[in-house]
């Protein structure tokens, strides 16, 4: 089935390429989703089948871009390794709620920081978003520094609010507006 807002974009950042998510990805994705940090912080299947990756490329990600979202691989262009994930599964009201995760090997080089920025500039120019924000548990360091480092507002804790394999955790918000990105230049 096609699209009626025709085929999902890639994005340049200034450190990463956004591309969709493609069947020959599902590797990269599984063998990813192994690593214990991404299934300590990430809402995702634990323990992670390599049916889940090949479900998460070929089905959940064009999915997400069919119901008005968009969810992309996070591709370092020297190499053509995937660094992650990045997207919104679905918008509403004009609000894209974001998530991500980064590969054990790409932390701490600036990609998701770089595709966050991207991706929302995109949101709010072109995907038709006024308002970009995601949420992450104050504790998850890196996700709080990424966020932080892509010029996210701190809004407030929602106490309780993500339930993460079972248990319901404290998230903190953070948003982007139009105004917000146009001022950062995004």
């Amino acid at each position: 089935m096609a699209s009626v807002r025709g085929a999902q974009p890639v994005l340049t950042g200034s450190r990463v390429l956004l591309r969709p998510w493609a069947p020959v990805d599902a590797e990269d994705v599984f063998a990813a989703c192994q690593d214990a940090e991404i299934q300590r912080w990430v809402p995702i299947p634990s323990p992670y089948a390599r049916s889940d990756a090949v479900s998460y490329v070929s089905k959940l990600a064009p999915a997400a871009w069919e119901d008005g979202g968009a969810v992309f691989a996070v591709v370092e262009p020297a190499t053509h390794r995937v660094a992650g994930s990045i997207g919104a599964h679905s918008m509403s009201d004009g609000v894209a709620h974001v998530g991500y995760w980064t590969t054990a090997a790409a932390r701490g080089h600036g990609f998701t920081s770089d595709a966050l920025r991207t991706i929302t500039g995109w949101f709010l120019r072109e995907g038709g978003a006024v308002r970009v924000e995601l949420v992450v548990e104050p504790a998850n360091r890196g996700s709080v520094r990424v966020a932080e480092a892509a010029g996210f507002t701190r809004e407030g804790l929602l106490r309780q609010r993500l339930n993460l394999r079972g248990r319901q955790v404290d998230v903190a918000m953070y948003s982007m507006l139009a105004r917000d990105a146009a001022a950062a230049k995004l």
